[in-house]
């Protein structure tokens, strides 16, 4: 019963995987969530540019960053349990005095033109 319970709560929670952009004036900002955890993020704010990937996890109403490489971070730490709040199609992170509102895209996510420069 306890089971049944656990699968039909996890069933009706939406999947907050996939890519996001911000359309907002001023701001350039991209988000990839994928399904194993993993995370990509930039932002272009005024003379603000910063990167990041890491791990991102999720309860259901916040989803939480944490990076394992950030570069470009000005004047704010770097993610460790970043809250974006979730506002249904969309993700909500408080960043530089202002709230950057991300849409997720219908598209699937652009390909990683970087990956080889990693390898």
């Amino acid at each position: 019963m306890i089971i049944a319970a656990l699968l039909l709560a996890a069933a009706g929670t939406p999947s907050v995987t996939g890519f996001y952009r911000s359309n907002q004036m001023e701001i350039g900002a991209a988000l990839q969530l994928d399904d194993d955890g993993r995370f990509q993020y930039q932002l272009d704010y005024g003379a603000v540019s910063e990167a990041a990937e890491g791990n991102w996890s999720s309860d259901g109403s916040t989803v939480f960053l944490t990076a394992t490489r950030m570069q470009g971070a000005y004047k704010t730490p770097n993610f460790n349990r970043e809250p974006l709040k979730i506002e249904g199609d969309r993700l909500l992170l408080n960043r530089y005095d202002t709230v950057i509102r991300f849409e997720r895209e219908e598209l699937p996510a652009p390909a990683d033109k970087n990956k080889h420069l990693e390898e």
